[in-house]
């Protein structure tokens, strides 16, 4: 059976245009009271209030955190309850000399034993280290001794070092919503867009957005309302990917899948296959993506339902070549679509390396998409 001709699908206007988070570019500021009423407006927290007040909960405020002004010789780190102290974390993060500011540090999270003027450090330990380092180094002004020298210390007293175990994991855990990675992108992007950041990886960040939405392709965060509207995507690193990849794979999308989210395999697949083929210095052309396209929409239906094939594929080939699952390698999507092109007679010169590894990988598809291939050998 010969490939399947692409057939083309009617393009809408994409409502990420107007709908793409990412789009702003005036700062929108709201209220705390906004959010409270946000919060009280909830129903699973109306819910726990209800819960709270059914079982006559009351809540001191002295148990609240306090804050204070500590001087770091007043710290003691609890080597049973701290991780260890990352050496490489404090000198090429925090300390490296083109991205520290001492505006950035952060507030160091205390147990204060009652009775003593110390402070136990569950959280904070590499920012107060870092700074001892660089006081004792004598690189801040007017400072020479980093024994006396003050932070900001949110603490609570307690005698219990159990409280204490339980206050380092909440705050390393549960306790703290981490950032995603779409977020550490939004900031950067807003930086530029709202702010008229200059700074190298906010421009960059920002640079590779407008590539992405050139062509109709918007990073949402997971989850997401978003995140089944056409052209959208969770997978944050298509960032990695230089200008020139990042732009041929947002291309092949928009001309082919622009009415689709676009699956995460998208950046390996096409990116591997402009790696290799440059590398080998054949020549891509419009004829041969269309080729693929037309094989991923005519057989699987879409670049979602191609990745699974392939992953289900992989796993039952490892089991009978090698006897045991061998580890997935995010290549074999892009060198098994190449495999399956040659075999249903594609004539494009392709590199030799996509066609020797996962051999006869493409035997163990699904009988229903095999049979459609197998007439062709």
């Amino acid at each position: 059976m010969p490939i399947p001709a692409y057939v083309d699908v009617i393009r809408r206007p994409n409502v990420m245009r107007n709908l793409n988070p990412l789009k702003q570019s005036t700062s929108k500021v709201v209220s705390l009271g906004d959010r409270i009423k946000q919060l009280e407006d909830y129903k699973a927290w109306q819910k726990l209030i209800a819960d709270y007040r059914k079982q006559g909960i009351k809540l001191n405020p002295k148990l609240r955190p306090m804050i204070k002004m500590v001087k770091l010789g007043r710290m003691l780190i609890d080597e049973d309850i701290q991780r260890l102290l990352d050496e490489t974390h404090c000198t090429k993060n925090i300390a490296a000399i083109d991205r520290f500011d001492a505006r950035l540090l952060q507030v160091v999270y205390c147990i204060k034993i009652p009775g003593k003027n110390e402070f136990h450090a569950v959280d904070g330990q590499h920012t107060a280290a870092t700074l001892g380092g660089l006081v004792s180094a004598g690189l801040f002004e007017g400072e020479t001794d980093w024994r006396e020298v003050e932070v900001p210390v949110l603490y609570i007293e307690t005698e219990s070092k159990a409280f204490a175990r339980k206050a380092f994991a909440l705050i390393n855990g549960k306790g703290k919503k981490k950032i995603s990675a779409w977020y550490e992108l939004r900031c950067k992007v807003m930086s530029v867009r709202i702010d008229g950041s200059d700074d190298d990886d906010d421009v960059d960040a920002e640079k590779k957005l407008l590539i992405c939405e050139e062509y109709d392709c918007y990073p949402v965060d997971k989850p997401s309302i978003y995140m089944d509207k056409p052209g959208t995507f969770t997978h944050m690193d298509a960032f990695r990917l230089n200008d020139e990849t990042l732009k041929f794979c947002c291309k092949w999308h928009n001309d082919y899948f622009h009415y689709d989210p676009i699956n995460g395999s998208l950046w390996f697949m096409m990116g591997d296959i402009k790696k290799e083929f440059d590398a080998a210095h054949i020549k891509i052309t419009d004829d041969f993506l269309k080729e693929l396209a037309g094989i991923i929409q005519g057989y699987f239906a879409g670049l979602a339902q191609y990745h699974e094939a392939v992953h289900s594929a992989h796993l039952m080939w490892s089991r009978k070549k090698y006897k045991y699952e061998v580890p997935w390698q995010d290549k074999c999507i892009a060198y098994v679509l190449i495999q399956l092109y040659k075999k249903l007679g594609g004539e494009q010169e392709v590199p030799e390396i996509m066609i020797d590894e996962f051999k006869n990988l493409i035997d163990f598809f699904s009988e229903d998409i095999k049979n459609l291939f197998v007439e062709t050998a």
